[in-house]
């Protein structure tokens, strides 16, 4: 059993939110290999679940600081409090009660991860775009959840992460979430892959797409081999 199974699985397990296992994993990953030339910045923390998950990576890698932008209504607020100090990573999280496009102009920390899960409307995620990822250092890494069914993160992500010169180790975690390293120019090598894994991403929607209705029907182990399939072609 890795770490993410033995010591996040059961924090999260009953945190509401849109996080497969693999997305939750690989978040808590990247946290995990932060090196301290940044901060952790989310957009979107609703309950916490994300948050989890990039926290106790952090406690796990260099214990880089998360500030979590949400509008952090007082409805959910209390609940993303108690399960941010349940997981014990209050000490990292900072909240930031503001629309991120609000929050942007007067953040001026580097960012070493940015997790953007935010509005979903095409015009806001490309003002989030337009406005966060300057902001992430050279090496650092982006991750934008809701790329596959949602067609405002889709649509930018397709356009401005795939189809750059300044990404690379461009991946795709099941359910929706894309993944990218920014760099000061790419290769045509990286082009390439890039271009490859948006088609193994596209494939993975328009597959299953008319299942998805169907999804608590399936098999786990069904599903399990499906995403196992999924990492292994890229």
């Amino acid at each position: 059993m890795n770490e993410f199974a033995q010591r996040v699985k059961p924090l999260i397990a009953d945190v509401p939110g849109w996080l497969t296992d693999e997305e939750g994993e690989a978040l808590y990953e990247l946290a995990r290999q932060c090196t301290g030339r940044g901060v952790i910045l989310e957009i979107g923390s609703w309950k916490g679940k994300s948050t989890i998950c990039l926290g106790l990576g952090a406690r796990a890698g260099g214990g880089a600081p998360i500030f979590a932008i949400d509008p952090h209504a007082d409805y959910r607020f209390g609940d993303f409090k108690a399960n941010v100090e349940r997981a014990g990573i209050a000490d990292l999280v900072t909240p930031v009660p503001s629309l991120s496009q609000d929050a942007a102009p007067g953040f001026d920390k580097p960012i070493e991860l940015l997790f953007v899960d935010g509005s979903h409307v095409e015009a806001d995620v490309r003002a989030d775009f337009d406005q966060w990822v300057p902001k992430v250092v050279e090496g650092g890494w982006v991750a934008f959840h809701d790329t596959t069914w949602t067609a405002g993160p889709r649509r930018v992500v397709g356009e401005r992460v795939y189809r750059s010169r300044t990404f690379k180790d461009v991946r795709f975690v099941a359910g929706s979430t894309t993944i990218a390293r920014k760099t000061a120019a790419n290769t045509l090598a990286d082009r390439a892959r890039a271009r490859y894994v948006l088609a193994v991403k596209t494939g993975f929607w328009l597959a299953s797409t008319p299942l998805k209705k169907y999804r608590r029907l399936l098999p786990k182990s069904v599903e399990r081999f499906g995403r196992r399939v999924l990492r292994a072609m890229q």
